[in-house]
């Protein structure tokens, strides 16, 4: 799984879901925190759609955490202020880019969550599909 969408499952899943893949190694392995999870301030992008350009929408709160395990960095940064998150995401970061026998049961639970996620967003979509506006098609009706 690729770090990219390792860290949307991250971010998009409850708190004691990421704690629960990340405590059992926290307990067997030494994980040596180098940055502890602080709050910082993210700026949010956005584009606009027709003159196609980019600007800043604000900041958001958030929680980055930086931590190493059997010698490969896990980075971690998520929307919020929940701390004990951060750091376990970290964590799981790092177990993915290592040889541990965890690696595989926490990448498997990764890749059913995800699959759980877009399940999910997808019920969401189509929950929502019937109160779409389209609007190209508004000046038919005049």
């Amino acid at each position: 799984m690729e770090a990219i969408e390792r860290s949307k499952i991250l971010a998009k899943s409850p708190a004691g879901f990421v704690t629960r893949l990340a405590r059992p190694v926290m307990e067997k392995y030494g994980v040596h925190v180098l940055r502890q999870p602080a709050k910082t301030l993210v700026m949010i992008r956005m584009r606009e759609t027709v003159a196609k350009a980019d600007f800043y929408l604000g900041e958001m709160l958030a929680v980055e955490a930086l931590v190493e395990l059997e010698g490969q960095r896990g980075f971690a940064l998520q929307m919020g202020d929940d701390t004990e998150k951060a750091l376990a995401a970290a964590v799981v970061d790092a177990v993915c880019q290592t040889e541990l026998p965890e690696r595989q049961a926490v990448e498997q639970a990764l890749a059913e969550q995800g699959r759980a996620l877009q399940e999910a967003e997808e019920r969401a979509r189509a929950r929502h599909a019937g109160t779409r506006v389209h609007f190209e098609t508004l000046d038919e009706f005049d």
